[in-house]
């Protein structure tokens, strides 16, 4: 936190932003619903059988959970987008009957840009998902879908990303059938509201990290991609060398790491993924490691060295959003601890322009 004027700590444009996602998730929620439903209704009937989606940084983080949510809803298999196969390589690609969605906070990624174009040569029908409704992509793809937090000022993505994420759980169910159709994403924006109460139990719990300069993010399956998009903060605000991994990966080769009071820290909610967690927790608690569990499950908290608990109610299918939350303060009031200012990081910029 930096001092004002007035000599009083201001809080981070990151911290403040973090404060307000559970009203841009909830605004995004009322402004897109009925676009996607349409998008959706338009998708079906266009017989899609291949999702492609293409990103960078926090946003293909929020693209990887996009791909797991919306096989298991939907049955279409999702690829992740290699943007260097266009703007390096340049292939042209087949994608008819392909959808193809674009992730960007800003909008101007030229790489993202380039493979939209590339793609809607190719056939496929384009989406963009944005934080800019005047940016450059959202005059290449077919459809935009917007966020609907305001401007990002922080260098550290943490609303666009929720708000990625929250557009998944929309498309998701646009495009389902049966159960998966009614998933209840509405009650998200309560869910995030409840675990910003968890800042004042974080603001002690950074003082024992301070010193950390290395340690591994543990997510499986749905929350995968909270394991990277936490390693990423760490790494761009907090200078902290911080690897991910899934469980199940975790257990085969990279466990040989961890020795006593190494920081490990993971994500474990209530689910079908929470079974290889504990057992991953058990094996850590032998080797004396440090571990921080962001779960839901009174077994998984009793195991780790720290918890911050969450509702146990929140099930995997929708924790990726108010788990993340946690690990976005843990995060920011670390870099504030260390005497860093999360909005600006070394070397960074907000957008970052690759070909």
């Amino acid at each position: 936190m930096r001092t004002n004027a007035e000599g009083m700590k201001a809080l981070s444009l990151m911290l403040q932003e973090i404060a307000e996602q559970p009203a841009a998730l909830r605004a995004t929620i009322d402004e897109e619903r009925a676009k996607i439903a349409r998008l959706g209704s338009f998708l079906r009937r266009r017989e899609i059988d291949l999702i492609v989606l293409v990103a960078r940084g926090s946003s293909d983080n929020a693209a990887l959970f996009g791909r797991y949510l919306i096989e298991i809803a939907t049955g279409i298999p999702v690829s992740l987008a290699a943007p260097s196969v266009h703007t390096l390589y340049q292939t042209k690609l087949n994608l008819q009957h392909a959808l193809v969605v674009g992730v960007s906070q800003s909008g101007a990624g030229e790489d993202i840009n380039r493979v939209l174009e590339n793609a809607r040569a190719g056939g496929a029908y384009t989406v963009g998902i944005t934080n800019e409704p005047e940016s450059p992509m959202t005059s290449i793809v077919d459809e935009t879908l917007l966020m609907h937090g305001g401007r990002e000022r922080s260098v550290a993505a943490t609303k666009t990303f929720t708000g990625q994420l929250l557009h998944f759980y929309m498309l998701a169910a646009a495009l389902a059938d049966g159960e998966w159709a009614r998933l209840d994403y509405d009650a998200i924006p309560d869910m995030a509201a409840r675990a910003l109460e968890l800042k004042p139990q974080i603001e002690e719990l950074v003082e024992r990290y301070v010193f950390m300069e290395n340690c591994v993010v543990v997510g499986r399956g749905l929350l995968y991609a909270n394991a990277y998009e936490l390693a990423l903060k760490l790494m761009e605000t907090c200078y902290v060398v911080a690897e991910r991994f899934s469980s199940a990966d975790f257990l085969h080769g990279p466990l040989a790491m961890v020795e006593r009071h190494f920081p490990v820290i993971i994500f474990a909610a209530p689910g079908v993924a929470l079974d290889s967690t504990r057992t991953l927790l058990a094996r850590l608690n032998e080797l004396r490691a440090d571990t921080l569990v962001i779960t839901g499950d009174d077994e998984a908290a009793r195991a780790a060295t720290r918890a911050l608990r969450m509702d146990a109610a929140i099930n995997e299918f929708l924790a990726p959003i108010p788990y993340i939350i946690p690990a976005q303060l843990f995060a920011a009031l670390l870099a504030d601890a260390k005497g860093l200012n999360p909005d600006a990081p070394r070397s960074l910029s907000k957008v970052t322009r690759t070909l």
